[in-house]
């Protein structure tokens, strides 16, 4: 006699501000808060309203050596600044469900320019930071 169990419903959650790791092996868990992830987690995925630059850490430029980022604005209008190995800054506007991939190690940083959510696939692990300094060499 063969029985079949009955799968347990999955877990409904609030999308807003709720982050997932997605291992390699194609796991997802939840994590509470965005932070970097062990090299098993692979990925960090996530929605995140955003008011402020305080939102989107607008003073800090980030890489991130282990893989590309994807980020879409699902609401909203944010400001995505790339520089390139010379140090000249190139500004890319996302608004209303746009959105790009950030290539595997590009310095880039966001700024707010509306209130909205955004949506991000970002390598969990190997990310780096570094403060914003004054920035002459901004191309359009």
């Amino acid at each position: 006699m063969h029985t079949e169990e009955t799968p347990s419903p999955p877990a409904v959650f609030d999308w807003l501000d709720h982050f997932m790791a997605l291992s390699h092996g194609g796991g997802l868990s939840r994590v509470d808060k965005p932070r970097r992830l062990s090299p098993e987690d692979g990925w960090l995925v996530g929605i995140k309203a955003v008011a402020s630059d305080a939102d989107v850490h607008g003073d800090v430029w980030e890489r991130h050596p282990a893989g590309d980022e994807m980020l879409c604005v699902l609401e909203g209008r944010v400001l995505l600044t790339l520089m390139d190995d010379d140090g000249a800054e190139t500004d890319v506007l996302l608004d209303n469900r746009r959105g790009t991939v950030v290539p595997r190690g590009v310095w880039h940083r966001l700024h707010v320019a509306c209130p909205g959510k955004v949506l991000f696939v970002t390598p969990g692990h190997g990310s780096e930071h570094r403060r914003v300094a004054a920035s002459p060499n901004r191309k359009p």
